[in-house]
Protein backbone atom coordinates (compact mmCIF):
# COMPACT_ATOMS: atom_id res chain seq x y z
CA UNK A 1 0.00 0.00 0.00
CA UNK A 2 2.85 2.16 0.32
CA UNK A 3 3.74 1.68 -3.34
CA UNK A 4 0.69 2.22 -4.62
CA UNK A 5 0.35 5.27 -2.09
CA UNK A 6 3.23 6.68 -3.62
CA UNK A 7 2.48 5.66 -7.29
CA UNK A 8 -1.03 7.26 -6.91
CA UNK A 9 0.54 10.40 -6.05
CA UNK A 10 3.43 10.46 -8.83
CA UNK A 11 1.00 9.68 -11.39
CA UNK A 12 -2.02 11.74 -10.24
CA UNK A 13 -4.23 10.49 -12.19
CA UNK A 14 -3.59 6.63 -11.52
CA UNK A 15 -3.57 6.05 -15.39
CA UNK A 16 -0.53 2.74 -14.55
CA UNK A 17 -3.55 1.24 -14.04
CA UNK A 18 -5.03 1.87 -17.65
CA UNK A 19 -4.78 0.68 -20.62
CA UNK A 20 -0.91 0.18 -22.00
CA UNK A 21 -0.66 -1.55 -25.36
CA UNK A 22 -2.44 -2.34 -28.34
CA UNK A 23 -1.14 -5.38 -28.75
CA UNK A 24 -3.28 -7.02 -25.50
CA UNK A 25 -6.79 -7.49 -24.96
CA UNK A 26 -9.30 -9.23 -21.86
CA UNK A 27 -12.32 -11.00 -22.34
CA UNK A 28 -15.13 -8.24 -22.19
CA UNK A 29 -16.86 -9.39 -18.86
CA UNK A 30 -19.43 -6.26 -19.50
CA UNK A 31 -21.64 -8.27 -21.25
CA UNK A 32 -21.15 -11.69 -19.51
CA UNK A 33 -22.17 -9.90 -16.35
CA UNK A 34 -25.25 -8.07 -17.56
CA UNK A 35 -26.53 -10.88 -20.42
CA UNK A 36 -25.02 -14.12 -19.24
CA UNK A 37 -24.89 -13.27 -15.74
CA UNK A 38 -21.12 -14.94 -15.29
CA UNK A 39 -19.52 -11.78 -13.21
CA UNK A 40 -17.67 -11.82 -10.64
CA UNK A 41 -14.24 -12.98 -11.50
CA UNK A 42 -10.89 -10.58 -13.27
CA UNK A 43 -10.56 -9.88 -16.70
CA UNK A 44 -8.21 -12.94 -18.51
CA UNK A 45 -5.98 -10.29 -20.53
CA UNK A 46 -3.87 -12.08 -24.21
CA UNK A 47 -1.29 -10.40 -25.67
CA UNK A 48 0.14 -11.44 -28.84
CA UNK A 49 3.70 -12.20 -29.61
CA UNK A 50 4.49 -8.43 -30.79
CA UNK A 51 3.60 -7.04 -26.94
CA UNK A 52 6.71 -9.56 -25.73
CA UNK A 53 9.13 -8.68 -29.06
CA UNK A 54 8.37 -5.09 -28.27
CA UNK A 55 10.00 -2.85 -25.96
CA UNK A 56 8.26 -1.24 -23.03
CA UNK A 57 5.04 -2.31 -23.83
CA UNK A 58 4.16 0.57 -26.02
CA UNK A 59 5.38 2.58 -23.28
CA UNK A 60 8.94 5.57 -23.37
CA UNK A 61 10.51 3.25 -21.47
CA UNK A 62 10.22 1.43 -18.32
CA UNK A 63 7.63 2.18 -16.19
CA UNK A 64 8.99 1.09 -12.79
CA UNK A 65 12.47 0.34 -11.56
CA UNK A 66 12.53 -0.94 -7.72
CA UNK A 67 14.92 -1.83 -5.29
CA UNK A 68 14.03 -4.97 -3.54
CA UNK A 69 16.36 -5.88 -0.34
CA UNK A 70 17.94 -8.93 0.71
CA UNK A 71 15.58 -9.64 3.48
CA UNK A 72 12.41 -10.49 2.94
CA UNK A 73 8.71 -10.22 4.78
CA UNK A 74 8.37 -8.43 8.22
CA UNK A 75 12.42 -8.27 8.94
CA UNK A 76 12.55 -6.05 5.89
CA UNK A 77 9.41 -3.65 6.67
CA UNK A 78 8.36 -3.89 10.24
CA UNK A 79 4.38 -2.20 11.01
CA UNK A 80 4.54 0.75 12.64
CA UNK A 81 4.28 -0.89 15.97
CA UNK A 82 7.59 -2.90 15.44
CA UNK A 83 10.65 -2.00 17.08
CA UNK A 84 12.83 -0.46 14.37
CA UNK A 85 16.13 0.46 15.67
CA UNK A 86 17.73 -2.25 13.54
CA UNK A 87 15.87 -2.44 10.32
CA UNK A 88 18.82 0.24 8.83
CA UNK A 89 21.46 -1.54 9.44
CA UNK A 90 20.19 -5.12 9.25
CA UNK A 91 19.13 -3.84 5.32
CA UNK A 92 22.45 -2.65 4.88
CA UNK A 93 24.13 -6.71 5.39
CA UNK A 94 23.21 -7.49 1.54
CA UNK A 95 23.46 -5.59 -1.86
CA UNK A 96 19.76 -4.84 -3.01
CA UNK A 97 18.82 -6.00 -6.14
CA UNK A 98 17.06 -3.62 -9.01
CA UNK A 99 13.82 -5.49 -10.75
CA UNK A 100 12.62 -3.90 -13.59
CA UNK A 101 8.60 -3.89 -15.03
CA UNK A 102 7.10 -2.58 -17.82
CA UNK A 103 3.54 -0.79 -18.34
CA UNK A 104 1.81 -4.62 -18.53
CA UNK A 105 3.62 -5.48 -15.84
CA UNK A 106 2.31 -2.94 -13.48
CA UNK A 107 -0.88 -3.29 -14.78
CA UNK A 108 -1.70 -6.55 -14.51
CA UNK A 109 -0.40 -6.78 -11.00
CA UNK A 110 3.36 -8.50 -12.12
CA UNK A 111 4.97 -5.64 -9.88
CA UNK A 112 2.89 -5.97 -6.90
CA UNK A 113 3.15 -10.23 -7.05
CA UNK A 114 6.77 -9.74 -7.13
CA UNK A 115 7.52 -7.12 -4.19
CA UNK A 116 4.89 -9.21 -1.98
CA UNK A 117 7.67 -11.30 -0.64
CA UNK A 118 9.54 -8.32 0.84
CA UNK A 119 6.34 -6.26 1.89
CA UNK A 120 3.63 -7.59 3.67
CA UNK A 121 1.27 -4.78 2.77
CA UNK A 122 1.25 -5.98 -1.01
CA UNK A 123 -1.37 -8.41 -0.38
CA UNK A 124 -3.70 -5.79 0.63
CA UNK A 125 -2.88 -3.65 -2.89
CA UNK A 126 -3.31 -7.08 -4.72
CA UNK A 127 -6.88 -7.58 -3.42
CA UNK A 128 -7.64 -4.02 -4.37
CA UNK A 129 -6.42 -4.63 -7.98
CA UNK A 130 -8.21 -7.71 -8.37
CA UNK A 131 -11.49 -6.65 -7.25
CA UNK A 132 -11.91 -2.77 -8.37
CA UNK A 133 -10.43 -3.06 -11.68
CA UNK A 134 -9.50 -6.36 -13.02
CA UNK A 135 -12.32 -7.73 -11.75
CA UNK A 136 -14.88 -4.46 -12.67
CA UNK A 137 -17.39 -5.61 -15.24
CA UNK A 138 -17.22 -2.15 -16.55
CA UNK A 139 -14.16 -0.76 -16.45
CA UNK A 140 -12.07 -3.41 -18.24
CA UNK A 141 -8.69 -1.75 -17.36
CA UNK A 142 -6.55 -4.26 -19.57
CA UNK A 143 -7.99 -3.49 -23.17
CA UNK A 144 -7.58 -0.22 -24.75
CA UNK A 145 -11.03 1.49 -25.00
CA UNK A 146 -13.19 1.75 -28.54
CA UNK A 147 -14.80 4.85 -28.72
CA UNK A 148 -18.09 5.88 -27.10
CA UNK A 149 -21.27 4.87 -28.72
CA UNK A 150 -22.35 8.57 -29.24
CA UNK A 151 -22.56 10.87 -31.55
CA UNK A 152 -19.57 13.50 -30.57
CA UNK A 153 -16.00 12.76 -29.54
CA UNK A 154 -13.94 15.36 -29.18
CA UNK A 155 -10.55 14.86 -27.09
CA UNK A 156 -8.82 18.22 -25.99
CA UNK A 157 -5.68 18.01 -24.96
CA UNK A 158 -2.37 19.80 -24.22
CA UNK A 159 1.12 18.35 -25.22
CA UNK A 160 4.64 19.07 -25.35
CA UNK A 161 5.12 19.81 -21.35
CA UNK A 162 7.74 17.45 -19.48
CA UNK A 163 5.71 14.88 -17.99
CA UNK A 164 6.75 11.44 -15.70
CA UNK A 165 6.60 8.35 -17.81
CA UNK A 166 9.33 6.16 -15.57
CA UNK A 167 10.06 5.80 -11.76
CA UNK A 168 13.04 4.34 -9.41
CA UNK A 169 12.09 3.05 -6.19
CA UNK A 170 13.96 2.33 -2.96
CA UNK A 171 13.37 0.51 0.42
CA UNK A 172 13.24 3.73 3.19
CA UNK A 173 14.26 1.86 6.04
CA UNK A 174 11.23 3.01 7.90
CA UNK A 175 7.91 0.96 8.63
CA UNK A 176 4.71 1.49 6.70
CA UNK A 177 3.63 3.37 4.97
CA UNK A 178 6.90 5.26 4.39
CA UNK A 179 8.93 2.07 3.76
CA UNK A 180 9.55 3.45 -0.10
CA UNK A 181 10.98 6.45 -1.44
CA UNK A 182 11.37 7.37 -5.03
CA UNK A 183 14.72 7.88 -5.84
CA UNK A 184 14.03 8.95 -9.66
CA UNK A 185 12.00 10.36 -12.13
CA UNK A 186 12.12 9.83 -15.39
CA UNK A 187 10.51 12.62 -17.87
CA UNK A 188 9.31 12.75 -21.43
CA UNK A 189 10.31 16.10 -23.01
CA UNK A 190 11.06 17.07 -26.71
CA UNK A 191 11.24 13.83 -27.95
CA UNK A 192 13.58 12.31 -25.57
CA UNK A 193 13.59 10.71 -22.35
CA UNK A 194 14.99 12.46 -18.91
CA UNK A 195 15.96 11.58 -15.37
CA UNK A 196 15.06 13.65 -12.55
CA UNK A 197 19.12 14.70 -12.30
CA UNK A 198 18.87 15.66 -16.62
CA UNK A 199 20.54 12.99 -17.70
CA UNK A 200 19.41 11.14 -21.19
CA UNK A 201 17.78 7.81 -20.58
CA UNK A 202 17.28 5.17 -22.75
CA UNK A 203 14.18 4.10 -24.74
CA UNK A 204 11.20 5.24 -27.37
CA UNK A 205 10.05 8.19 -26.73
CA UNK A 206 7.21 10.01 -28.66
CA UNK A 207 6.96 13.12 -31.42
CA UNK A 208 5.35 14.97 -28.21
CA UNK A 209 5.30 14.10 -24.68
CA UNK A 210 2.17 14.91 -22.41
CA UNK A 211 0.81 17.72 -20.36
CA UNK A 212 2.44 18.06 -17.44
CA UNK A 213 0.25 15.49 -15.76
CA UNK A 214 -0.55 12.77 -18.05
CA UNK A 215 1.55 11.25 -20.30
CA UNK A 216 1.25 11.32 -24.40
CA UNK A 217 0.33 7.49 -24.37
CA UNK A 218 -2.78 7.59 -22.24
CA UNK A 219 -3.94 11.26 -23.63
CA UNK A 220 -3.58 10.50 -27.45
CA UNK A 221 -5.19 6.95 -27.25
CA UNK A 222 -8.73 8.70 -28.50
CA UNK A 223 -6.90 9.03 -31.90
CA UNK A 224 -6.80 5.54 -32.38
CA UNK A 225 -10.68 6.31 -32.80
CA UNK A 226 -9.98 7.98 -35.84
CA UNK A 227 -11.11 6.91 -39.14
CA UNK A 228 -9.43 6.13 -42.40
CA UNK A 229 -9.38 9.59 -43.74
CA UNK A 230 -8.70 12.35 -41.21
CA UNK A 231 -8.18 15.97 -42.03
CA UNK A 232 -5.65 17.98 -40.02
CA UNK A 233 -5.44 21.40 -39.42
CA UNK A 234 -2.79 23.44 -37.55
CA UNK A 235 -3.47 26.84 -36.57
CA UNK A 236 -1.98 28.90 -34.32
CA UNK A 237 -4.14 29.72 -30.59
CA UNK A 238 -4.22 33.14 -30.65
CA UNK A 239 -6.09 35.14 -33.54
CA UNK A 240 -4.93 34.93 -36.76
CA UNK A 241 -5.67 35.72 -40.53
CA UNK A 242 -4.96 32.35 -41.90
CA UNK A 243 -1.46 33.23 -43.33
CA UNK A 244 0.02 30.44 -40.92
CA UNK A 245 -2.83 27.73 -41.43
CA UNK A 246 -1.62 24.06 -42.59
CA UNK A 247 -4.08 21.89 -43.45
CA UNK A 248 -3.96 18.40 -45.12
CA UNK A 249 -6.96 16.72 -46.06
CA UNK A 250 -8.08 12.86 -46.29
CA UNK A 251 -4.76 11.90 -44.46
CA UNK A 252 -4.55 8.20 -44.36
CA UNK A 253 -5.06 6.73 -40.78
CA UNK A 254 -5.09 2.90 -39.45
CA UNK A 255 -7.43 1.87 -37.01
CA UNK A 256 -5.67 1.84 -33.74
CA UNK A 257 -2.94 3.59 -34.15
CA UNK A 258 -1.34 7.45 -33.91
CA UNK A 259 -0.95 9.69 -36.48
CA UNK A 260 1.54 12.27 -36.84
CA UNK A 261 0.82 15.46 -39.30
CA UNK A 262 3.97 16.48 -40.87
CA UNK A 263 3.69 20.15 -40.60
CA UNK A 264 5.98 22.83 -39.42
CA UNK A 265 6.28 24.72 -36.62
CA UNK A 266 7.12 29.01 -35.82
CA UNK A 267 9.51 29.28 -33.44
CA UNK A 268 7.64 30.68 -30.15
CA UNK A 269 4.25 30.56 -31.65
CA UNK A 270 1.61 27.76 -29.99
CA UNK A 271 -0.14 25.92 -31.96
CA UNK A 272 -3.99 24.13 -32.31
CA UNK A 273 -3.67 20.72 -33.91
CA UNK A 274 -7.11 19.49 -35.28
CA UNK A 275 -7.46 15.76 -35.77
CA UNK A 276 -11.16 15.93 -37.04
CA UNK A 277 -13.61 12.95 -39.17
CA UNK A 278 -17.06 13.24 -40.06
CA UNK A 279 -17.15 10.53 -42.42
CA UNK A 280 -16.15 7.10 -41.06
CA UNK A 281 -19.15 6.89 -38.76
CA UNK A 282 -22.59 8.30 -41.06
CA UNK A 283 -23.73 11.10 -38.89
CA UNK A 284 -20.86 11.33 -35.91
CA UNK A 285 -17.85 13.10 -35.82
CA UNK A 286 -14.64 12.47 -33.93
CA UNK A 287 -12.38 15.03 -32.92
CA UNK A 288 -8.89 15.65 -31.21
CA UNK A 289 -7.85 18.93 -30.60
CA UNK A 290 -3.96 19.19 -29.13
CA UNK A 291 -3.10 22.53 -28.05
CA UNK A 292 1.03 23.02 -27.46
CA UNK A 293 2.30 23.92 -24.11
CA UNK A 294 -1.56 23.24 -22.60
CA UNK A 295 -1.45 22.46 -19.06
CA UNK A 296 -3.19 19.76 -17.63
CA UNK A 297 -4.41 21.38 -14.67
CA UNK A 298 -5.14 25.13 -16.39
CA UNK A 299 -6.55 23.91 -19.82
CA UNK A 300 -10.08 24.25 -18.62
CA UNK A 301 -9.69 28.00 -18.23
CA UNK A 302 -7.32 28.93 -21.32
CA UNK A 303 -9.24 31.38 -23.48
CA UNK A 304 -8.25 29.36 -26.45
CA UNK A 305 -9.85 26.49 -25.76
CA UNK A 306 -13.90 28.24 -23.85
CA UNK A 307 -13.13 29.95 -27.89
CA UNK A 308 -13.11 26.84 -29.89
CA UNK A 309 -15.31 25.20 -27.64
CA UNK A 310 -18.03 28.12 -27.87
CA UNK A 311 -17.43 28.61 -31.95
CA UNK A 312 -17.95 25.07 -32.37
CA UNK A 313 -21.32 24.73 -30.28
CA UNK A 314 -22.47 28.01 -32.16
CA UNK A 315 -21.57 26.44 -35.60
CA UNK A 316 -23.44 23.17 -34.17
CA UNK A 317 -26.94 24.79 -33.35
CA UNK A 318 -26.83 26.95 -36.64
CA UNK A 319 -29.19 26.11 -38.66
CA UNK A 320 -27.38 27.23 -41.55
CA UNK A 321 -23.86 25.75 -41.12
CA UNK A 322 -22.32 24.69 -44.35
CA UNK A 323 -19.63 22.59 -43.09
CA UNK A 324 -19.23 19.38 -40.56
CA UNK A 325 -16.72 21.18 -38.16
CA UNK A 326 -16.36 24.84 -37.91
CA UNK A 327 -13.92 26.99 -39.97
CA UNK A 328 -10.16 27.34 -39.18
CA UNK A 329 -9.41 29.83 -41.69
CA UNK A 330 -9.31 32.73 -39.75
CA UNK A 331 -9.43 33.36 -35.87
CA UNK A 332 -11.14 37.03 -35.15
CA UNK A 333 -11.89 38.78 -32.47
CA UNK A 334 -15.38 37.94 -31.05
CA UNK A 335 -15.41 40.45 -27.48
CA UNK A 336 -14.30 44.03 -27.19
CA UNK A 337 -11.43 42.26 -24.61
CA UNK A 338 -9.87 40.17 -27.80
CA UNK A 339 -8.89 43.61 -29.55
CA UNK A 340 -5.78 44.83 -28.13
CA UNK A 341 -3.46 48.00 -29.54
CA UNK A 342 -0.55 47.18 -31.96
CA UNK A 343 2.65 49.08 -30.27
CA UNK A 344 4.65 48.35 -33.93
CA UNK A 345 2.09 50.00 -36.56
CA UNK A 346 0.75 52.46 -33.36
CA UNK A 347 -2.58 51.28 -34.50
CA UNK A 348 -5.57 48.56 -32.91
CA UNK A 349 -4.62 45.20 -33.91
CA UNK A 350 -7.09 43.71 -36.55
CA UNK A 351 -8.26 46.69 -38.37
CA UNK A 352 -10.96 44.88 -40.00
CA UNK A 353 -12.67 44.06 -36.84
CA UNK A 354 -11.19 46.54 -34.28
CA UNK A 355 -10.86 50.82 -33.82
CA UNK A 356 -10.07 52.66 -31.38
CA UNK A 357 -13.06 53.99 -29.74
CA UNK A 358 -12.10 55.90 -26.48
CA UNK A 359 -14.67 55.50 -23.51
CA UNK A 360 -14.58 57.07 -20.03
CA UNK A 361 -12.08 55.20 -17.74
CA UNK A 362 -10.14 53.76 -20.24
CA UNK A 363 -6.67 54.14 -18.64
CA UNK A 364 -4.42 52.67 -21.92
CA UNK A 365 -4.25 52.34 -25.36
CA UNK A 366 -5.56 48.89 -25.49
CA UNK A 367 -8.30 49.09 -23.40
CA UNK A 368 -9.80 52.24 -25.89
CA UNK A 369 -9.74 49.15 -28.88
CA UNK A 370 -13.17 47.84 -29.19
CA UNK A 371 -14.49 45.66 -32.26
CA UNK A 372 -16.23 47.52 -35.21
CA UNK A 373 -19.74 45.24 -35.75
CA UNK A 374 -21.74 43.06 -33.42
CA UNK A 375 -20.98 39.73 -32.35
CA UNK A 376 -23.57 38.39 -34.40
CA UNK A 377 -22.03 39.81 -38.07
CA UNK A 378 -18.68 38.58 -36.77
CA UNK A 379 -19.95 35.39 -36.25
CA UNK A 380 -21.79 34.70 -39.40
CA UNK A 381 -17.69 34.39 -41.15
CA UNK A 382 -17.03 31.37 -39.27
CA UNK A 383 -20.72 29.37 -40.72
Amino acid sequence: MGTARLMFNSFAASLWLLPFSEYCKADNIYWKHFFEGKGGYPHRQQCDEREYTSEYSGWPTTLVSIEVPTVRGMDAYPSIMDLTDNITSSMECGKPTLLSFSAREVSDGTLFKTIQDYDPQSKALIHQLEKYYQGDPVLNPLTPWERPPIKNVFCIYGIDSKTEVGYYFAPSGKPYPDNWIITDVIYEFERSLLSRSGHSVSGKPNNSSGDGTVSYNSLSMCKHWLGPKVNITRAPQAEHDGSDLQTSMNVEHNHGQDLFPNMTRAPHVKYITYFEDAESIPGWRTAVWELDKANHRNIVRMPVVMRELWLEMWHDMHPYSKSKFVTKAFRGPLRHEDCHWDYSKARCAFPEFCEYRYTFGDVHLGMSCRLKNSSTKLLRQYL
